[in-house]
């Protein structure tokens, strides 16, 4: 393409960049240029033309019609409105293939597109074979940006736990809202927060990764980035947030509560685009007949599951002292002072267990498990949310190391759940529970408050357990089985389903499922919360929801049958819709790498986190806050009778400032302890680009020189499109066939 030319001119009669500019560079410069328009029109739908299909050796005349594949700007107007855009185009492209791309780009029928051009004192409709001119008024179509569907019901939300309000407040903040949202319960919060925690529980991870308006779209005057709250909030402070953001972005007019789901049908072809749902919802506080309440799109958020994995032991019986399950306040914590507790399990509900006994005055913590599992120190947890890309999971392991070592806790690379090279530079981690998180595990074992038993329980006889390796632990008060939870099945019969695909209940895509997901499988780490993966989720589904025709267009990709599938399995006792970590992670990366486009919903998430994160939680403000609850427990424990010497708190500034420059060297993104520039420009929100906008990805050089790689492979489309007899590249292609067949 030819550069603009300086209107700066030397004395000697040249301008000051063809001075300045080198030849190489200037190469440079036009081979970028080429490749992000190439991106452009990759990223429309447009067919590139590559200009090495046309390439004979120097010693050849070229035979055949040629095409020019100079780059042009095309200008396109709407009919009737102001609104136009600019485009880089060939000059052998296609009307047809603008077309077609307009028409994907916008999920308009391509029917209705007409170009318009004009010549002269005259307008003339382009026809389907022509090139298309460098400025077009387009007809048939209302504006460059898609628009949302609009269903003829609302769209209904299972669920006003943490994902069915944020999912609520998602559509409210779009301006879109026509939604019902139902939960059994009186309030917001969800089974977890509501009924499943005790009233000591807290959020092991920081509440900036935690809060229901993470994401760049949800920051509004009321609800900005969340310094002032606590850092580790209790139960009540939980549910004091969800209702403020609830009240924040005006859902709960769109809330029915004591409202259960009882059944769901469909009414028409669930293949067909008119199908809808008819649900009988049901009065779990008045009672009476249920009432009918037709959707267009279902969410269903079962949460986490809800039924106690149950293990009877023998000699329960003759065991003479209290045993629980640690959830919903079913503890005595008012007898534990002085009392011995066991724990049998090892995720992390068994850990928070583990410190609300202590926190009463237990006398020692026993935690039984068959095999003992990571658990996160407070500082490295804040730095994986802080960091704007993945932190490698060997990076999250040296961070361990200091926690670890001081606390007698082993070395964290020979773990179980830990799969490395011999190098420790690269690392797979996976365990059946996530990280229990927090420093007061640690400081309970260096004090003798809590001792980890690796072995499984043979028999129980008076506040006493045998063990299988032959081990007893007497003098035994109470036992809490933090053994994991089990999903309901009724959330398969609401559904009447066997499987589910993808996200999908039963392969539906207007039924989108979301649990958390159980498990860890990781080489690298965005967060151990739930706020992002959250936002992602509701992001992709209210965007198909939005633009069916984008799914529809998934769909004859072949998008269902790429999916994975998961079905129930009544002998684990695991319903359909019970997924792990690994499965809901192939699903979402399939999803997004068929449809480029949701990516670019989450383009601003890497710096939303780093800057959100260091606004919540200042580096020293955390490290102080970290060190003031270390102090806290050491001096706990002294008041009750523990004798051990002072321990320093083993995370330094100088130690973080060190895990941030090694991120850098590793991730190639550079972080600081001192967190971002403060004079940063406003962070926007992301939005699907316009049509012909340069796709988020081609920001990376590597994607463009990858593109130009793969453009060149294929030329199907063009060999489709084109006199096969006549054109160059079509007969240099049939040459180099036969060359390679020795013909």
């Amino acid at each position: 393409m030819e550069q603009p030319q300086s209107k700066q001119m030397s004395k000697g009669g040249g301008s000051a960049r063809s001075r300045s500019v080198s030849p190489t560079l200037q190469l440079y410069e036009n081979r970028k240029e080429a490749l992000e328009s190439m991106a452009r029109m990759a990223g429309m739908g447009l067919h590139v033309f590559h200009p090495e299909w046309q390439s004979v050796p120097l010693d050849k005349m070229p035979s055949g019609r040629q095409y020019s594949t100079s780059f042009k700007t095309m200008r396109m107007k709407i009919l009737g409105s102001q609104e136009e855009i600019s485009l880089p185009v060939q000059t052998c492209t296609k009307v047809h293939d603008v077309k077609e791309a307009l028409s994907r780009a916008l999920m308009v029928n391509d029917q209705s597109i007409e170009f318009l051009e004009k010549r002269g004192c005259s307008t003339r409709k382009q026809t389907l074979n022509e090139e298309i001119a460098s400025s077009v008024t387009v007809k048939g179509i209302k504006s460059f940006k898609p628009e949302r569907h609009e269903w003829p019901h609302p769209t209904g939300i299972i669920g006003c736990g943490y994902n069915g309000l944020k999912t609520a407040m998602m559509y409210a903040q779009s301006g879109n809202h026509n939604y019902v949202a139902f939960d059994r319960n009186d309030k917001v919060g969800g089974y977890c927060w509501i009924t499943a925690a005790n009233k000591s529980s807290k959020l092991q991870t920081e509440f900036g990764s935690f809060h229901i308006w993470w994401g760049q779209e949800l920051v509004t005057d009321k609800c900005q980035y969340p310094a002032g709250w606590e850092i580790w909030p209790k139960k009540a402070e939980v549910l004091r947030h969800f209702h403020y953001a609830a009240e924040a972005f005006g859902v709960l007019p769109n809330m029915q509560f004591h409202s259960n789901v009882a059944k769901l049908d469909i009414v028409g072809d669930r293949d067909n685009h008119d199908h809808h749902y008819k649900l009988a919802v049901t009065d779990e506080k008045a009672g009476g007949e249920p009432r009918e309440v037709n959707v267009s799109v279902i969410y269903n958020f079962p949460g986490c599951m809800t039924r106690n994995r149950i293990v009877d032991y023998p000699g329960e019986d003759l065991f003479g002292g209290l045993i629980g399950y640690g959830m919903n306040d079913d503890c005595p914590y008012e007898e534990l002072p002085g009392k011995n507790v066991a724990i049998i399990g090892n995720g992390a509900f068994a850990v928070e267990n583990a410190r609300t006994s202590v926190e009463h005055a237990a006398n020692k913590v026993y935690l039984l498990t068959r095999r003992k599992n990571l658990a996160s120190p407070r500082v490295p947890c804040w730095f994986v949310h802080q960091g704007p890309v993945p932190t490698p999971g060997a990076l999250v392991l040296d961070m361990f190391k200091p926690m670890y070592d001081l606390a007698g806790f082993g070395d964290p690379w020979t773990y179980w759940s830990v799969h490395a090279n011999s190098e420790r530079t690269k690392v797979n981690i996976i365990q059946n529970s996530r990280f229990g998180i927090g420093d007061v595990t640690f400081v309970m074992v260096m004090y003798g408050k809590l001792e980890y038993v690796e072995d499984t329980l043979k028999r129980l006889t008076h506040q006493t357990m045998h063990l299988d390796s032959g081990r007893k632990i007497e003098d035994v008060y109470i036992i809490l089985k933090s053994l994991g939870l089990l999903g309901d099945f009724a959330v398969d019969r609401l559904h009447k389903m066997k499987q589910m695909v993808g996200s999908f209940c039963d392969g539906d895509w207007r039924r989108p499922l979301l649990i958390d997901a159980i498990g860890m499988n990781a080489a690298n780490f965005t967060t151990f919360s739930t706020g992002i993966g959250s936002v992602g989720f509701v992001r992709t589904m209210k965007y198909l929801q939005d633009h069916p025709k984008q799914f529809y267009r998934l769909q004859d990709m072949g998008l269902m049958k790429q999916l994975p599938t998961n079905k129930a399995d009544e002998k684990l006792d695991k319903p359909a819709y019970v997924f792990d970590v690994k499965y809901s992670m192939s699903a979402a990366i399939i999803l997004e790498s068929m449809c480029p486009k949701l990516s670019e919903l989450s383009v601003s998430d890497p710096e939303y986190k780093y800057r959100m994160y260091h606004a919540a939680h200042p580096t020293q403000e955390y490290l102080d806050a970290c060190i003031a609850d270390w102090d806290h427990y050491q001096k706990m424990f002294k008041e009750q009778g523990c004798t051990r010497e002072y321990v320093p708190y083993p995370y330094t500034m100088e130690m973080i400032e060190g895990y941030c420059s090694e991120y850098t060297r590793i991730t190639g993104v550079k972080v600081e302890a001192s967190g971002p520039a403060k004079d940063l420009p406003e962070l926007k929100v992301p939005e699907p680009g316009a049509v012909g906008d340069l796709p988020a990805w081609a920001s990376d050089e590597n994607n463009l020189e990858n593109l130009d790689k793969n453009l060149v492979k294929d030329k199907s489309w063009w060999a489709s499109n084109c006199n096969n007899t006549q054109d160059l590249f079509c007969r240099l292609s049939t040459e180099n066939e036969l060359l390679a067949l020795g013909m």
